[in-house]
């Protein structure tokens, strides 16, 4: 089976559905690769379930994401949209693309979150991660493989994150990703039922939430993660360099 894994990838990341990476961690996405870093998305669902959309126009807007994201894969692991369990079958596929891809940094949704499906799937992930470290644990079709480290974007809660990442050169494009699903943020007063990002003022709300945290690090734009391990420091003083601001 070793045979036919694909190159090693630097990120891994897990959606609930087509556009939650985007709409969450798009910028992280985008820095990865400007920086040189192979990334991958897994979608978990299709949206088959979604009030607006298809499961056909969802992917083929995925696919597009893709482009500008210069992702080298994107797969679809076809759970129910918003029936998605916590269960073996779950894990066991996101063990097994986490083997097969053996990425350095797995990236998902956070455990904290209203909607259900974004919560099971954030611990689907969880033992996965860990699942795909053990030589006969799930997923293993393909050999054992042990990231660096599991980070969660924040969804529809947001608890303290551990750390921002600098989205503000990317930001622009990272507005094209989420553009890339029109089919969910079209603001179309003759079209499908409404829903919270549909609403006109949706792209508002998000520049305004991402400027916050931005902010927070004196950066135009930024995204928040959660890490649920210490980070290590080899440099403090560069860590908190100011970057023509107070450091709060």
């Amino acid at each position: 089976m070793s045979d036919a894994l694909p190159e090693p990838v630097d990120v891994l990341a897990f959606g609930p559905h087509p556009d939650d990476v985007e709409l969450c961690a798009g910028g992280l996405m985008l820095r990865m690769r400007d920086m040189g870093y192979r990334t991958v998305v897994i979608d978990m669902t299709r949206g088959e379930a979604g009030t607006r959309g298809t499961p056909e126009t969802r992917a083929q807007e995925a696919a597009a994401a893709a482009k500008i994201m210069g992702l080298v894969g994107r797969e679809n692991l076809d759970l129910p949209d918003a029936r998605v369990h916590v269960d073996a079958t779950g894990v066991d596929l996101a063990a097994a693309a986490i083997r097969r891809w053996r990425p350095k940094l797995v990236v998902g949704p956070c455990r904290e979150d209203l909607h259900p499906d974004h919560i099971a799937c954030a611990e689907i992930v969880r033992r996965a991660y860990y699942g795909a470290t053990i030589e006969r644990g799930p997923g293993n079709a393909y050999p054992a493989h042990r990231p660096d480290a599991l980070i969660s974007y924040l969804g529809h809660l947001e608890p303290t994150p551990s750390f921002v990442v600098d989205v503000s050169d990317v930001w622009e494009e990272r507005m094209d990703l989420v553009r890339c699903f029109m089919s969910q943020v079209s603001v179309d007063a003759d079209g499908p039922p409404k829903t919270n990002i549909s609403s006109p003022d949706f792209m508002r709300r998000m520049a305004t939430r991402f400027a916050y945290w931005g902010s927070r690090i004196g950066a135009a734009y930024g995204e928040p993660f959660l890490v649920e391990r210490m980070l290590p420091v080899d440099d403090p003083v560069k860590l908190f360099e100011k970057r023509g601001f107070a450091v709060l």
